[in-house]
């Protein structure tokens, strides 16, 4: 992941106010089902909610 993180970064469509390390860390637990499963699923967020949260924190 922090390939990718590092490679994302260089286009400038990445958020630059932490350590690539942990954003690396962010994308990897971001990057599976459970993620949308416990925030559409179990706390009720709208999947536009979801999206625009998943954006912001990118």
């Amino acid at each position: 992941m922090l390939k990718f993180v590092e490679d994302l970064a260089a286009t400038g469509e990445l958020r630059t106010d932490r350590p690539a390390a942990e954003l690396a860390d962010a994308v990897w637990s971001m990057n599976g089902p459970e993620y949308w499963v416990l925030s559409v699923d179990q706390r009720r967020w709208s999947p536009g909610q979801f999206a625009s949260w998943l954006t912001d924190a990118w």
